[in-house]
């Protein structure tokens, strides 16, 4: 996918947005109180998955997740331009998403206006930055397979089968070579400084460090070596920089998700030469 949003002469900024789980009006009421705030526009939004675009009642039931969590959220109002989202907004799949519609677009596509699905494996290049973008989270029965089920098996066998990433996957990930921006669903191995280790288990008891995240996810930051990274899935606000390289510095960001509030944004400032930095959300 190439949307392309023009390379620019002076900075722009854009957002990120952790774990939506089908508030919208929540992420666009962060989002636009800090466009008013800092009376700057948004170029556009980065989301890194459980965006939860159902359309109508029959999609909750193509989701992963208890009975309690599936309600249809308010995705349906922007699919029926009831209401339009005032930015170019970037999504990947997380593991509660409602992969009976997504993988009717597997290579990504355009769900609504002004709202993009990068697809299983994505990409998009924006302002001019090349953003590589991964669907689904590990999981060790679903990775070894060639293929994921065909969704009109979809009820037939466990949601779970449709939310992991597969091998080729990644292969065709890696096969961008490069990349300014990750986006990713699950974090990857080593996200957490060892400092901040003890305060993580203090916030999670039962978070084990060393199962935190995948092994996958660190390759592809390895190999593309990316500015930035951006995550979810933990509900969690956190920041690092990691160095897998020598002479490379990777910019992690980690968000929470939208019911916490402002932590599950970050905004950032694009400079002419690409520099990307934090600024306040």
């Amino acid at each position: 996918m190439n949307k392309n949003i023009p390379s620019h002469q002076q900075d722009i900024y854009f957002a990120a947005v952790g774990d939506v789980h089908g508030h919208m009006y929540a992420m666009l009421g962060l989002l636009q109180a800090w466009e008013s705030r800092d009376r700057q526009k948004l170029a556009f939004v980065l989301q890194v998955g459980d965006f939860e675009p159902h359309r109508q009642q029959a999609d909750l039931a193509t989701m992963d997740a208890p009975n309690r969590y599936r309600k249809l959220g308010e995705f349906s109002d922007f699919y029926s331009k009831k209401a339009e989202f005032p930015w170019q907004i970037y999504f990947i799949g997380g593991n509660h998403e409602p992969y009976g519609f997504l993988d009717l677009m597997p290579a990504g596509g355009e769900v609504t206006k002004n709202c993009y699905y990068l697809g299983r494996v994505g990409f998009c290049e924006l302002a001019g930055l090349k953003i590589v973008g991964l669907s689904g989270i590990y999981r060790e029965n679903l990775f070894l397979h060639t293929a994921r089920p065909d969704i009109a098996q979809i009820g037939s066998r466990s949601n779970k089968d449709y939310i992991g990433f597969i091998q080729s996957d990644i292969d065709r990930a890696l096969d961008f070579q490069s990349a300014d921006i990750l986006m990713l669903h699950e974090w990857s191995t080593d996200t957490i400084a060892a400092d901040d280790i003890e305060s993580f288990q203090q916030w999670l008891p039962s978070l084990k460090y060393e199962v935190l995240g995948n092994e996958y996810a660190r390759m592809l930051i390895e190999f593309l070596q990316p500015k930035l990274v951006l995550c979810g899935h933990m509900h969690k606000s956190y920041r690092n920089q990691v160095s897998f390289s020598p002479g490379t510095v990777t910019d992690i960001c980690c968000l929470a998700n939208v019911q916490q509030g402002k932590d599950a944004i970050a905004i950032f400032k694009l400079a002419p030469d690409g520099t990307i930095v934090e600024v306040s959300n």
